[in-house]
């Protein structure tokens, strides 16, 4: 479900009383959970927020976040917790055992098949739990049981039985890795210890066994009333001693996952993703690079969607000693000094790139993320408009572009065939959002939009490196000002960079490179702090702010104090 990108439709904290509201429902969805361990899942003094969203198939659905967390999503099936909930509390849904290398299988988009599933002992009526189809459960692996996917179960415990071993046991919703995973800050994932000692299968436990499952198997099919008993004592003896026999043999479909290892897997994947990086997006003149910008902007640049190089999982457990095997094999050349890594050329012609071929289409590298903010104005959906908005699917709260606001407005009128060329004939509830004269009955197309986009929160929404901040009210310009110091020496300060995502610490560096000095300081009457550079540099900071960051003109304020040109 969250294996490709979703979209927040709207993004707000959560007030006292929907907190209390989403506890009670956690609390009556997991009643394992007490109201200590809840508050310690969502903290009160932490902030809460519900994030809206629309999956990539459309579905609607909530998430909750902890300091931008995600903990809990809430779909029409119900709400279930994410894997940095389970990392919390591991057996708050009934588990599924893997093998290791099934995560990245996961992770491509495949749900659990049973023959991927690892039993706790040999092959019984109950090996699979006492699950309804549709009961959410969570899937850890063999050595680690901190869990790495959630799902719901695609087929009852007594038919995965029966399926001997044959077809799907999990539909899964969220897995480690996906989309949901990348939002915010989250965790690494704990190391929780191994999810079971397996059974030795001696002979005497394999009978033990045999006898439970017939006596649980006759039970069951003797209420279901689907078979004689002399049948069922047949069968379920053959089908254990069958399994006890094959307990060491290839599982199904997924052949030879116990034998992947996954330090040549990782040492495979980052050969790969160097030569590519090499053959593909290096350029002659970006050389001599250092091999700190090389493994940012490059190797892990290349790397195929849902896999992720590690370095330290491979048997280089640095760079800097992978780089030196591929400088041995003759790739490329590079060069240390002071402790800092170099690298000067790279062979073109090597048989190892000549011979390299790509996978993958080029559209699978994700372009870098420009950190250039994006301002735009919006329009929240207040309780005057709601009973417009609702009928296209926005509710209280959302926040809309005045592009979306415009097409929901057209759209209503056109359904309510109120539209007369430039005017609009206007109805009982048309007059009552725009809360127009009584005896007024038409109004013009544009005026009737403006009046209506009037009765909506005005908001401003600030896009940098792919996070959006919302805030309300009109958004304030960025100040620059000159201040006089001791000594009559002028400073230049600049406030307000924070409402447009740019951190201080990094404009201030920026201004560094005219040889003044920079520093981040509190001005009387200023609500953030400013960047306070010496001298009068308001045109280079006016220039560093269109050009680099590419703020509109329009959002500065303070070009007049720059120095006047002398004639």
């Amino acid at each position: 479900m969250f294996i490709k990108s979703f979209k927040v439709k709207s993004n707000s904290p959560l007030k006292g009383s929907e907190r209390k509201k989403l506890y009670a429902e956690i609390a009556a969805a997991f009643p394992t959970l007490t109201d200590e361990q809840i508050q310690n899942l969502l903290p009160r003094r932490d902030s809460i927020s519900s994030l809206k969203i629309m999956t990539h198939s459309g579905e609607i659905g909530k998430l909750f976040c902890a300091s931008e967390v995600p903990m809990f999503f809430q779909l029409d099936s119900g709400i279930y917790p994410t894997i940095f909930t389970l990392w919390h509390h591991p057996d708050l849904l009934y588990n599924f055992t893997t093998h290791d290398g099934v995560i990245q299988k996961l992770a491509s988009g495949a749900n659990l098949m049973l023959p991927g599933v690892v039993l706790d002992g040999p092959s019984s009526l109950h090996a699979y739990g006492k699950l309804n189809k549709g009961t959410p459960v969570s899937i850890n692996t063999v050595d680690n049981k901190a869990p790495v996917a959630v799902g719901v179960a695609a087929h009852s415990s007594y038919d995965m039985y029966m399926a001997a071993g044959r077809g799907k046991c999990v539909d899964i919703l969220h897995t480690l890795g996906d989309s949901l995973c990348q939002l915010g800050k989250p965790p690494l994932r704990p190391h929780l210890g191994a999810a079971f000692i397996e059974h030795r299968g001696q002979e005497d436990e394999v009978q033990k066994e045999a006898g439970n499952t017939l006596e649980h198997g006759i039970e069951e099919l003797d209420i279901r009333g689907e078979i004689d008993t002399k049948a069922v004592v047949d069968r379920l003896m053959q089908d254990t001693v069958e399994t006890s026999e094959k307990e060491e043999e290839p599982k199904g479909d997924i052949v030879g996952v116990a034998e992947i290892n996954p330090i040549e897997e990782m040492d495979k994947l980052l050969e790969y993703c160097f030569l590519k990086a090499c053959k593909t997006t290096i350029k002659k003149g970006d050389l001599p690079m250092l091999s700190s910008n090389f493994s940012k902007n490059h190797l892990l640049a290349v790397c195929p969607a849902h896999q992720s190089i590690d370095i330290k999982k491979s048997s280089y457990k640095k760079l800097s000693v992978f780089l030196a095997s591929m400088k041995a094999k003759g790739v490329i050349n590079t060069s240390t000094m002071k402790g800092v890594e170099t690298i000067l050329s790279v062979k073109i012609d090597h048989p190892l790139l000549q011979e390299l071929v790509i996978t993958e289409q080029p559209a699978t590298v994700e372009p870098v993320i420009s950190n250039v903010p994006v301002v735009a104005e919006c329009y929240r959906v207040t309780a005057d408009v709601l009973p417009l908005l609702a009928v296209f699917g926005y509710e209280k709260g959302d926040i809309l572009t005045r592009m979306e606001v415009r097409k929901c407005f057209t759209d209503y009128v056109k359904k309510e065939s109120l539209q007369d060329g430039k005017m609009l004939t206007l109805n009982p509830q048309l007059a009552g959002i725009l809360r127009t004269k009584e005896n007024q009955v038409t109004l013009g197309w544009e005026d009737a939009l403006n009046k209506f986009i009037g009765r909506m929160t005005h908001t401003h929404q600030v896009t940098v490196a792919g996070t959006r901040l919302v805030r309300s009210g009109k958004l304030e310009p960025i100040d620059i000002t000159i201040a006089t110091r001791s000594g009559n020496k002028k400073v230049t300060l600049v406030n307000n960079l924070e409402t447009f995502g740019i951190k201080l610490q990094e404009f201030s560096k920026e201004c560094q490179g005219i040889g003044a000095s920079a520093t981040i300081t509190d001005v009387p009457g200023k609500k953030t702090p400013s960047v306070l550079v010496q001298g009068n540099q308001v045109l280079y900071v006016y220039k560093l702010l269109t050009e680099k960051y590419q703020i509109n003109k329009k959002y500065l304020r303070g070009l007049e104090f720059a120095p006047k040109q002398r004639k």
